[in-house]
């Protein structure tokens, strides 16, 4: 009887280490594209620190200006996603920390920076 309730024990304990340590960035990166805020706070969490929560990017690092139409028309969801996924420049690649739809709703977050004009230009 002790041994199954020491090994009940153990694995709670794990676990509870686990998410103490873990949990906040997991949250994060399942949410992303569900409910509200879900993208928001990923890009928040892991993305405004270069693109900044604006979207026009750090100076310095020289990051594309998601709120600039030209750049907006230039691009094409599918090279927003493969940018996000594979990575570009400094940025790091995501496809082991973002699923294939959630890339997809960074993708449609990014587009929601556009100049109203540009929004109707996506390919």
């Amino acid at each position: 009887m002790r041994k199954p309730l020491t090994l009940i024990i153990v694995l709670l304990a794990v676990a509870i280490f686990i998410s103490a340590t873990n949990g906040e960035s997991i949250v994060y990166v399942q949410n992303a594209g569900k409910g509200k805020g879900g993208v928001a706070e990923v890009y928040k969490q892991r993305c405004a620190n270069c693109h900044r929560e604006d979207g026009k990017g750090l100076e310095t690092l020289q990051p594309p200006d998601f709120t600039d139409s030209k750049w907006q028309s230039e691009n094409t969801d599918k090279a927003i996603a493969e940018g996000i996924r594979n990575g570009k420049g400094v940025m790091p690649p995501f496809k082991e920390v973002l699923s294939p739809s959630q890339v997809n709703s960074m993708v449609r977050y990014v587009r929601a920076f556009a100049p109203k004009a540009a929004k109707s230009a996506k390919k």
